[in-house]
């Protein structure tokens, strides 16, 4: 039997909407179990670091970009000319294996038929650079790992997963603009960044349209699992809890800063 998820086509919000919608998704999904698939963008460029990042050590002082803490690891990425989506699930909703590697290596798959669609041939840097991966590093894109999508040895992507038993949290985002100026005036440490970053406007040579690649991206991850995407909103619940995290959480000094505990902070 075809299996029914939620898409959430959503629309470009700031940093502080975009991660509490998801969590909120993510907080409503064990009595809900709605698996969701949200695809969003940003209305203004903004940072996101990684749960164990500080910001001193990875920001320079006085920048003029806001940021907010994810609930991911990882590196701190500039959100802007973008395209982001979000996976809300278990891991029966996929058919997935339990092992980490195994079932975030099938996810980010789709990624590589969304690329195909659009007439570019994506790779694992698993695959392009064998024994050749990095650490992390304060910026995401500056450092390549195992399941990073790569368009001619240049990373395009960065995802990110959590879990909490058999429950899957993953987002990730698409370039399409690289800023590469504000990239090395906001965030420590990015050097050479044109030799090892790529974007979709780059790589096809011609800009794209955020909202038609929603749709595509929406096509891939529907054929590539073999499900059925049927589009709808936040419920009432999920609304709340968002209201809550933004006002609560991820517009507050503590949870940014990591020098406090917030609500819901496990």
């Amino acid at each position: 039997m075809e299996k029914t998820w939620r898409l959430i086509l959503d629309d470009k919000n700031d940093g502080y909407y975009n991660m509490a919608v998801d969590e909120a998704i993510l907080l409503n999904y064990p009595h809900l179990r709605i698996p969701t698939l949200r695809i969003y963008g940003w209305n203004k460029p903004f940072i996101t670091l990684g749960y164990n990042q500080s910001p001193r050590d990875v920001l320079y002082e006085d920048i003029d970009v806001l940021f907010v803490r994810r609930i991911t690891g990882g590196s701190a990425i500039l959100h802007d000319d973008e395209l982001t989506y979000s996976i809300s699930c278990c891991l029966d909703d996929l058919d997935l294996p339990k092992g980490v590697k195994e079932s975030y290596k099938i996810i980010c798959s789709f990624l590589k038929s969304f690329y195909k669609q659009l007439g570019l041939e994506a790779d694992f840097a698993v695959d392009s650079f064998p024994g050749k991966l990095d650490e992390y590093k304060n910026f995401c894109f500056a450092s390549k790992q195992r399941f990073d999508l790569m368009i001619k040895d240049k990373k395009i992507g960065g995802n990110a997963q959590r879990r909490k038993k058999d429950i899957i949290f993953q987002h990730g985002s698409i370039l399409q603009k690289l800023d590469l100026a504000r990239i090395n005036n906001t965030i420590k440490d990015t050097h050479l960044l044109d030799k090892e970053v790529t974007s979709l406007d780059e790589s096809l040579g011609e800009e794209t349209d955020f909202y038609k690649l929603r749709l595509v991206l929406a096509d891939s991850f529907q054929q590539d699992f073999g499900i059925k995407l049927t589009e709808a909103g936040l419920l009432d619940s999920e609304e709340k809890m968002r209201d809550f995290l933004i006002n609560n959480k991820y517009s507050a000094k503590e949870w940014n800063l990591r020098n406090a505990e917030t609500p819901l902070v496990k």
